[in-house]
């Protein structure tokens, strides 16, 4: 028997209403459990004062010491440690702290940037702090691709043999005598680092200007204000046969850490796009002089054909032509400018050293005070959400146990 159960049939030992066995048990328990007698001895006081009789002195010693265990046991549960409060504060102050650290990257920046914008111009400064500009030349003959296109032979309407004609050109330039001029597409590449960047960076496209050159595209980034070094990317033309005077030049700016050279022979193709084009155009004037000879209209309409055809070819040859003189005339040039800072070393006293930590550590708490706001700001529907389910789900739970108790105590 435990001390709930002995409780629970103390009024029925008393009042004799137990079998026999059930109250040798009662009398076991109560023997063996000093708190169990005296509420026996206090329960036998009670009902001799109930009977009128006088009130023996164990009644007093009894109900004392019932006392006194009540207020130890108030005490100890007084002295408890509120785990579950702990628990809470704890959980709340880890979602907080936790939920401001994950989340600090994806806040609202502290600093937005302006959009400023640089407009480019001769003579005027490329680059400006905080901003970026780009600028490619669009007028003709300034930007070429370098793939050889291999043009169709065959056409809708061709009365002659085009090798024969191309070896008729190529016997007429051999009869002239004519040398034939090397084509050699040159183009090359270097990188700057340079402690004086904007000068350094005009001085660069000034130098091309004076040659005879151009800037075809530039790109800057950097922001001076907030400690980023800045850096530029040109793409310049510049006067073949005055490469090499700028790639010395180039050289006297700033600090050339790398560059390459390329020369690239297209004199084959170049003659073989020209012969191309000299056979189309003496195919048109026989063209325009069958199509003047012609009086049947079927032919007439093929002869017309013919000579959109040719066109065509002509076109397209002196439009590859002109791309291979562009190249050939202006070598491409990319150039990269990078701005360096030269770090001093000095020596810092302990009391620079912890002003300098104490300072930066303020800093960092205000930032993370700051942050945590957000968070808390950012994360409050979601709270007011959770907390009204779990509101609804405490009043669920405390009506569920009140109705079983009811029911407990209704049997």
């Amino acid at each position: 028997m435990d001390c709930k159960e002995f409780s629970t049939l103390l009024d029925a030992y008393v009042d004799g209403s137990l079998t026999e066995m059930e109250a040798d048990r009662m009398r076991e328990h109560a023997a063996a459990c000093p708190d169990c007698a005296a509420r026996l001895a206090l329960l036998n006081d009670a009902r001799r004062m109930d009977e009128e009789i006088e009130v023996p002195e164990a009644f007093s010693s009894s109900w004392r010491r019932m006392i006194r265990e009540e207020d130890t046991m108030e005490d100890r549960k007084a002295r408890k440690f509120p785990w579950k409060t702990w628990i809470a504060a704890a959980a709340v102050l880890v979602f907080v702290l936790g939920g401001t650290a994950l989340t600090r990257d994806s806040m609202p920046a502290r600093t937005k940037a302006t959009g400023a914008s640089v407009e480019y111009g001769t003579g005027s400064q490329a680059a400006k702090s905080g901003s970026s500009v780009a600028r490619r030349s669009n007028d003709a003959g300034e930007y070429y691709s370098m793939a050889y296109e291999t043009p169709m032979m065959a056409s809708a309407y061709d009365d002659y043999d085009m090798a024969v004609e191309m070896e008729e050109a190529q016997a007429d330039t051999a009869a002239g005598g004519a040398v034939q001029e090397e084509k050699i597409i040159r183009s090359a590449s270097f990188t700057i680092k340079t402690t004086n960047y904007d000068a350094d960076l005009e001085s660069l496209q000034t130098l091309a200007k004076e040659l005879g050159g151009r800037v075809e595209y530039l790109s800057a980034s950097g922001d001076a204000s907030s400690g980023q070094t800045r850096s530029a990317s040109l793409t310049l033309r510049i006067p073949s046969q005055r490469l090499d005077e700028f790639l010395a030049g180039a050289e006297g700016i700033g600090n050339v850490t790398s560059m390459t050279q390329e020369m690239q022979d297209v004199s084959d193709s170049y003659y073989d796009v020209k012969t191309r084009l000299e056979t189309q155009q003496k195919k048109l004037e026989r063209l325009q002089s069958m199509f003047q000879a012609a009086g049947d209209v079927s032919d007439l309409i093929e002869i017309e054909a013919a000579i959109a055809d040719a066109q065509y070819y002509i076109d397209r040859y002196t439009s590859q032509l002109k791309t291979y003189d562009g190249k050939v005339e202006y070598a491409t040039v990319r150039a990269t400018v990078k701005e360096v800072r030269v770090t001093e070393l000095k020596q810092v006293t302990l009391g620079q050293r912890i002003a300098e930590g104490f300072r930066d550590s303020l800093e960092s708490g205000a930032a993370f005070l700051e942050d945590m706001v957000i968070f808390l700001v950012s994360a409050l529907p979601w709270l007011i959400t959770l907390g009204a389910v779990a509101l609804v789900v405490r009043v669920i739970v405390k009506k569920v146990k009140k109705n079983r108790k009811e029911k407990k105590e209704s049997k």
